[in-house]
């Protein structure tokens, strides 16, 4: 350390910090914390350890729903479906670092389910994201660690 100028050591220790910061994300909410409510629905999220699972209404209703989950795997499974007259539910997960991991859209007329699982992502923190957009009918999601 001798050989490194104060500059140098300054540099080095805003390197660390910024790469340290950028793998908690969302460090500051804790889990199942709701981060955003604008749907004008209705929204009852419930969990089960490391499974959040809820059941949604709507009657034209938009708006996002979103909060953070704890994953501990790289991966995450996810169930949503539903049933509607008009408009869609998005969903979107977002692993530790922020990165999009899940970009699903379900839509009245379309198939009304899905399943599957996330593209890799960085385990720890994750924010899960329902966009709603003239939502008339009900549904349900579910999320799990996923392999």
């Amino acid at each position: 350390m001798k050989n490194v100028s104060k500059n140098g050591l300054l540099a080095i220790v805003i390197v660390s910090v910024t790469l340290l910061s950028s793998c908690k994300e969302y460090r500051m909410y804790d889990d199942k914390e709701i981060i955003e409510n604008s749907f004008t629905g209705t929204i009852n999220g419930t969990t089960l350890g490391e499974d959040p699972y809820g059941d949604f209404t709507g009657g034209g209703d938009s708006g996002t729903y979103s909060f953070i989950w704890i994953n501990p795997q790289q991966k995450a499974s996810a169930n949503f479906d539903i049933t509607t007259n008009t408009g869609s539910v998005q969903m979107i997960l977002n692993d530790a670092k922020g990165k999009e991991v899940l970009n699903v859209t379900r839509s009245a007329g379309s198939n009304d389910t899905f399943s599957g699982v996330s593209e890799e992502g960085k385990e720890g923190k994750w924010l899960v994201t329902l966009v709603f957009t003239d939502f008339n009918g009900d549904g349900s999601y579910s999320i799990h660690p996923g392999n």
